[in-house]
């Protein structure tokens, strides 16, 4: 049975920290699709004065056929409420609005679905409790380091520092050693076979 994995963005911190980089097209690199919360990317581009808004927009409308994003109810729900109160919109949205896809789509609807979480928000470690064993959440300097590792790119250390160039300080914090064996080799076989007919990075 073949796996049928995406990649799930489950808040803003990758996007804006790649996009610093000029870096978004690694996303595309694992050659699966790319799901992104409609709550993840409004907090991402919402303001275009942010750090890297312009590119993440850019990068998408140039990505539509690789990359989705995932309306929610939680989304809809909060903005009609915040315009009606005059407030905010929740910062844990973008994590409800993953939560939602992740219980409610066809994210995994089949048996041999998985999904890769990109996250560096602590909070998006509960959506893991649902599925341990189909769902892989990764930061992105997992994400980064797993790239180089299968020679996808140069360095990981090149690109965050890319990022503290750009104004911006990127999480140093990893999970990759917190995963079992299976899961690292699944990962590292997904990143090797996307990568044997594309160039690597320069």
């Amino acid at each position: 049975m073949a796996l049928e994995i995406r990649l799930l963005v489950a808040d803003a911190a990758p996007l804006i920290t790649l996009a610093a980089a000029r870096s978004l097209s690694y996303l595309l690199y694992p050659g699966i699709p790319v799901v992104i919360p409609d709550a993840v990317f409004h907090e991402a581009t919402a303001s275009s004065g942010k750090l890297g808004a312009e590119e993440i927009i850019d990068w998408y409308r140039m990505n539509v056929d690789h990359v989705r994003i995932e309306p929610t109810v939680a989304f809809q729900d909060a903005t009609i409420l915040a315009s009606r109160a005059g407030r905010r919109l929740p910062r844990d949205l973008g994590e409800r609005a993953a939560l939602e896809i992740v219980r409610e789509t066809s994210l995994l609807d089949g048996p041999a679905d998985r999904a890769l979480l990109l996250s560096d928000d602590r909070d998006v470690e509960r959506l893991v409790v649902i599925d341990k064993e189909r769902l892989i959440l990764l930061t992105t300097g997992d994400f980064l380091r797993q790239l180089e590792a299968a020679q996808r790119i140069q360095s990981a250390d090149h690109v965050l520092a890319l990022v503290r160039e750009a104004g911006r300080t990127p999480s140093e914090r990893g999970l990759w050693d917190q995963h079992d064996p299976q899961i690292k080799d699944a990962v590292r076989s997904l990143l090797e076979q996307a990568g044997r007919d594309r160039p690597v990075e320069r």
